[in-house]
């Protein structure tokens, strides 16, 4: 055989084993995005999803809804909802727990939600449709045509850690929420969540 055969034939036998080796090195595969799955100690985006659908299940549910609507001509109540802050030592995406809240209202349909992230953007393009001159009068948006919000929804996120020389590891998550009427600065409703992780420690630690 050629000395240049020999040299193709090495690295075709080379590339071939580093393709062997890179497609057994991954593994993966889709999985339902609404299972609940534990693989650390950390808040994920299941605490966030099932936080949000049991507070805002109670929320719709309490008298303060009611009385809105019967004092409003039934008119369902315009809500916003401010970002959720952060007491943990973790760094957490709370943009993410406001999302589904928001989500958790908006399906709900019994309440209205105003876009308080997305207030500085729409001004910019209300006054690009009214001001610039470069849009329509009969197409351009009206200023002054926003609802106000009546309500605020406020809330934090806090944790408590404990563990013992067994191994043994609790993680607490309390997520608080409350809602407060603007005109009256009453705090119309209020509650607590709390999830608990337990974690054994391996021989390699935590």
């Amino acid at each position: 055989m050629k000395k240049s055969n020999i040299i193709k034939a090495l690295f075709f036998l080379v590339g071939f084993l580093f393709l062997g080796a890179c497609s057994e090195s991954f593994v993966g595969e889709y999985s339902d995005p609404k299972a609940v799955e534990i693989v650390d100690d950390r808040w994920n985006e299941t605490d966030a999803r099932k936080s949000a659908e049991v507070l805002i299940n109670s929320m719709l549910s309490k008298p303060w809804l009611n009385e809105h609507l019967r004092g409003h001509e039934g008119k369902r109540p315009m809500v916003v909802v401010d970002t959720i802050e952060n007491r943990t030592d973790e760094h957490i995406d709370t943009k993410a727990i406001g999302e589904a809240i928001r989500d958790e209202i908006l399906n709900s349909g019994q309440v209205r939600f105003a876009d308080l992230e997305g207030r500085e953007k729409i001004l910019k393009e209300m006054k690009y449709q009214n001001k610039s001159g470069m849009v329509s009068a009969n197409t351009a948006q009206q200023l002054g045509k926003q609802i106000g919000a009546q309500f605020m929804l406020t809330g934090n996120l806090s944790s408590s850690v404990h563990s013992n020389d067994s191994g043994l590891k609790t993680v607490t998550y309390q997520i608080v929420l409350k809602l407060t009427n603007f005109e009256s600065a009453e705090i119309v409703w209020s509650q607590k969540y709390d999830i608990k992780k337990r974690f054994k420690r391996s021989s390699l630690g935590w």
